[in-house]
């Protein structure tokens, strides 16, 4: 039996390797949750990160499409648990 595939993104299109939706899709968002456990500093970090990386490619490929970057804010780092 084979593992499910990973819920990574498609770079640098920054959609689910796995369900084609806009990553971090849901999975991948518990398998972040799960992965960095009691590490919320780091999962924002990450999620920092790969937002700057999103932000940078999409804009690239497209800028008059590309999404706003409020919207991009919401999507990487708006279902970050805030609250300890």
């Amino acid at each position: 039996m084979n593992a499910p595939a990973p819920h990574t993104p498609l770079r640098p299109l920054w959609l689910c390797r796995t369900d084609g939706q806009p990553w971090p899709c849901g999975s991948a968002r518990l398998t972040l949750t799960r992965g960095y456990a009691g590490q919320r500093a780091a999962l924002t970090i990450y999620l920092g990160t790969s937002l700057a990386e999103a932000f940078r490619d999409l804009h690239t490929l497209n800028p008059d499409t590309a999404p706003e970057a409020r919207d991009l804010s919401t999507r990487f780092l708006g279902w970050v648990r805030t609250s300890p």
